[in-house]
């Protein structure tokens, strides 16, 4: 009997961030388990998948057996994976729509979609090794990437469904989700030596391996400095611009502020004629800057998670948001400073000489 494969665990808990989460990919497990190929497994399937379900690490768990079915005409293949709603299921990341529910339904990854011509609320002709089979697709989300197959490519059906389309498998595994606290870098040979416990007849079995990085993690890895760059570049170009306005209305309203001067105004008031502009500048900054920022950002990161594709979480930088407004409004009288004190140091008598 053939032994299963057994791989490290990646250390600690996802983060929330998109960069470090595979979960906004559609890899919402942190554990696999091969159990077959060709349509034989290698082993005590059913008595792996009955120990995973009763452990108390494993939030949840699928298995999926895998094959690929052929498009209208035979011009595309979609590999599908069987889901299982209860108990303990695996989470998908649905874009839009629902899971299937019945032995006529689909859901199919983004790519897939678009490869088919096809849409969700559609319905679409596949064929397997029983033949052919017409499913309405009631969502599209993302699968897990396999051996012929991206993570945007394929589709998820009911256990029902896919044996009205296929006889036997391609491969059959086992996806596993642990909860928070048992994602640690042995979680893997932790997991094995309880499902041992539970079961003496699986000691001899190494099952669990941990999923290969997404290629598309690092590439979001690799640019997500442009954002910060961005960022700092407009924030520059914003101290630029109001630095010269001030200190341009102080030397085009020099003789202004001298005839307020001659008429009774004080140094000190003269320079706080500036810190007002500089914080009305940054106020009306914030005003319409905050919300069209907030709104413009949403928009753009809702394109790039269509795009590339990946799950839309709204961005919201709760620190960025509260610090702003204060920074905004302290860096704008730091500005002030020299032209408020160019603008009380004017030569009164020079720029009235005229009048």
């Amino acid at each position: 009997m053939a032994s299963w494969r057994l791989s490290r665990s990646r250390a600690g808990c996802p983060t929330p961030l998109v960069t470090r989460n595979p979960e906004r990919f559609g890899q919402t497990f942190q554990l696999s388990a091969f159990l077959g190929l060709n349509g034989q497994d290698y082993g005590p399937a059913d008595k792996l998948l009955a120990a995973l379900r009763a452990n108390a690490d494993v939030q949840g768990v699928d298995d999926a057996r895998i094959a690929v079915a052929t498009g209208p005409g035979s011009n595309s293949s979609v590999t599908l994976y069987t889901y299982t709603a209860a108990p303990k299921p695996v989470d998908v990341v649905m874009t839009s729509g629902r899971m299937p529910t019945s032995a006529d339904e689909i859901l199919l990854a983004p790519h897939s979609l678009t490869t088919l011509h096809t849409r969700v609320g559609e319905r679409v002709a596949l064929t397997g090794t029983k033949g052919t089979r017409t499913f309405m697709i009631t969502g599209a989300g993302l699968v897990p990437a396999g051996f012929h197959n991206g993570y945007a490519d394929g589709g998820w059906v009911t256990d029902a469904g896919y044996d009205a389309l296929f006889t036997g498998f391609k491969f059959h595994l086992d996806y596993v989700n642990l909860r928070p606290g048992a994602r640690t870098a042995d979680a893997s040979a932790r997991l094995g030596a309880a499902i041992a416990k539970t079961d003496p007849g699986l000691s001899h079995f190494t099952p669990f391996f941990v999923p290969d990085p997404l290629p598309e993690v690092a590439e979001i890895r690799q640019v997500r400095v442009l954002p910060i760059v961005l960022g700092l570049f407009l924030a520059l170009l914003a101290v630029g611009a109001v630095g010269h306005a001030l200190a341009t209305a102080v030397r085009r309203r020099s003789h202004d502020l001298a005839v307020l001067r001659a008429l009774g105004l004080t140094r000190r008031q003269c320079r706080w004629v500036v810190v007002t502009q500089a914080t009305v500048l940054a106020g009306i900054g914030l005003i319409f800057g905050v919300p069209l920022g907030l709104a413009l950002g949403r928009t753009v990161w809702r394109v790039v998670a269509d795009y590339t594709p990946l799950q839309y979480v709204a961005p919201l930088a709760v620190w960025t948001l509260l610090l702003v407004g204060p920074a905004a409004l302290i860096l704008a009288n730091v500005l002030a400073a020299w032209p408020g004190r160019r603008a009380a140091r004017l030569r009164i008598a020079n720029l009235l000489r005229a009048e």
